[in-house]
């Protein structure tokens, strides 16, 4: 079955609304576009949409302005922000509101736009899958960061996607099924981090190609910045 869910389109490049909304519409979502961040938060204001696929560097009202004006509100959509400015994550958007979900550099093509689509709609779906009783009063949040596996020697064996993220654990999607109990090695990035992340996990449970980590290592240095970037307090 289709998935029906409402997106919302905001571009103020008439060709690229065109181009977004006919690559959702064929994959089933019910699609609205916008022509501005103006129009956009009057379209908001009206009905919230599932997601919003934003696009940054707009004339008159932007995106980041978008983006500031929903802080406001008591329960913004998630938002996948869109920009020509360059391959990596503008550093300054991770950290700016917790509803910004990711980012797709322009040019981008059906499949890494359906791909995320349907990554954040699901992850703003569903509850967090505890890993632990323990962890569950820890900050975390629901996010897409790209991980890399890392094989016994340190070298990287598979890419995957950490899709929630805490101080003790992730999910992780890497399209494939590890037992329950194995360990493994992950390394990632995330925008405004200071430089990458070495942690050591155990898998706790698996879905779908979904693994539920345990984190039983992670140097003191990288927890404070983990919990600094997740919003909590520190040396939890």
């Amino acid at each position: 079955m289709p998935d029906r869910s409402r997106i919302l389109v905001v571009d103020d490049e008439e060709v690229m609304r065109e181009l977004v909304s006919s690559m959702l519409e064929s994959e089933g979502y019910s699609v609205i576009a916008a022509g501005g961040g103006a129009q956009a938060l009057e379209t908001i204001a009206k009905g919230r949409p599932d997601l919003v696929l934003l696009d940054l560097n707009m004339p008159g009202v932007s995106g980041w302005e978008v983006i500031a004006r929903l802080n406001d509100q008591p329960s913004p959509p998630p938002i996948v922000a869109m920009s020509g400015m360059g391959v990596e994550e503008p550093p300054e958007l991770r950290g700016l509101s917790a509803f910004v979900y990711g980012y797709l550099p322009k040019p981008f093509g059906v499949t890494e736009l359906v791909r995320t689509c349907a990554r954040v709609l699901e992850a703003t779906r569903r509850p967090p899958n505890p890993i632990g009783h323990e962890r569950r009063r820890e900050p975390r949040r629901s996010l897409l960061v790209p991980a890399t596996l890392l094989s016994s020697e340190g070298t990287p064996a598979a890419v995957g996607q950490i899709l929630n993220l805490s101080t003790g654990g992730a999910e992780f999607d890497i399209g494939a099924t590890l037992h329950p109990g194995t360990e493994l090695r992950l390394c990632f990035d995330i925008p405004g981090g200071h430089g990458p992340f070495l942690v050591t996990g155990r898998v706790q449970w698996k879905k779908d190609g979904r693994l539920g980590l345990q984190f039983l290592e992670v140097p003191e240095a990288d927890r404070e910045r983990l919990t600094e970037l997740l919003g909590g307090p520190h040396g939890g």
